[in-house]
C-alpha cells in the first residue's frame, strides 16, 4: 500500500518490506546515516526490516511505529514528534551508563523505565550507535523468546 492509499484510521496491520508502508517523517536533508543529528525514518526502517522475521505496525495510531519480532515489541519510534524519539529495551545497567553519557537518552517514554530508553533525535547521538542499540534491543527481545520460536524466526 503506498502512502496515498493509506486508511484514515490509524493502522493495524503488519508490514514486511521497506516499500510496502514507509512510516511517515522523513525529512528532507535529515542526517546520513553516519552522522549526528535527526534519524532519518527510512534508514531506520530499512534497518529494522533487513532483520530475519521483524514486521510493523500502527496499534497506537498512525504516529507511532511499533516494530516486532514474534509479535514481541522491540522499537517503538514516535514519528510527529519535535524531537523524533524512539524507546527500545536494553540491560538495565548499561541503560543508567547511557543516560549518564547522552542527555538525549533517558527512561523509557510510556514503558518499563528500568529495562527501556527512549532517545531523542535531537543531534545529540551518533546515528550509527542508535543502530547499535536498536541491534541490541532486537537481540534482547529474541533471546528472552521460547526457543520454539526462535527455532522457528527466519534466518
Amino acid at each position: 500500500m503506498t502512502t496515498s492509499e493509506q486508511p484514515s484510521e490509524p493502522e493495524h496491520t503488519t508490514g514486511t518490506a521497506p516499500e510496502a508502508t514507509d512510516p511517515p517523517g522523513t525529512a528532507p536533508g535529515a542526517a546520513s546515516p553516519g552522522g549526528t543529528g535527526p534519524l532519518p525514518s527510512d534508514v531506520l526502517h530499512a534497518h529494522c526490516l533487513a532483520k530475519p522475521g521483524v514486521t510493523f505496525d500502527h496499534v497506537f495510531g498512525p504516529q507511532t511505529t511499533c516494530y516486532r519480532i514474534a509479535n514481541k515489541i522491540f522499537l517503538m519510534v514516535g514519528q510527529d514528534a519535535d524531537p523524533q524519539y524512539a524507546t527500545f529495551s536494553y540491560d538495565p545497567d548499561e541503560s543508567l551508563v547511557l543516560r549518564a553519557t547522552y542527555p538525549s537518552v533517558k527512561p523509557g517514554y510510556y514503558s518499563n523505565k528500568r529495562l527501556t530508553n527512549t532517545v531523542y533525535y535531537d543531534g545529540g547521538v551518533p546515528v550509527e550507535l542508535t543502530l547499535d542499540w536498536v541491534d541490541e534491543s532486537y537481540a534482547i527481545v529474541v533471546a528472552k523468546l521460547p526457543r520454539k520460536v526462535r527455532d522457528q524466526l527466519p534466518g
